[in-house]
């Protein structure tokens, strides 16, 4: 996984607009529409998954969890 860089809606827009540092991380899977009333993401486990659950790893070691 490597990082990107994109265009986007986030809930890091508030802290970023007000000059703190914020990290957005995505669920590297696939999606559409996203923040429509037809919102959507592939569940099967395949890159959604295991996406989320190396987001879930670098918010842990953020936190200084092990």
């Amino acid at each position: 996984m490597s990082p990107g860089y994109n265009v986007g809606s986030t809930d890091s827009n508030i802290p970023i607009s007000m000059g703190i540092p914020a990290i957005t991380l995505d669920s590297g899977g696939r999606g559409g529409r996203n923040h429509s009333l037809d919102e959507w993401i592939d569940t099967e486990k395949t890159a959604s998954v295991s996406g989320i659950n190396v987001a879930m790893a670098i918010l842990l070691s953020l936190a200084g969890m092990e």
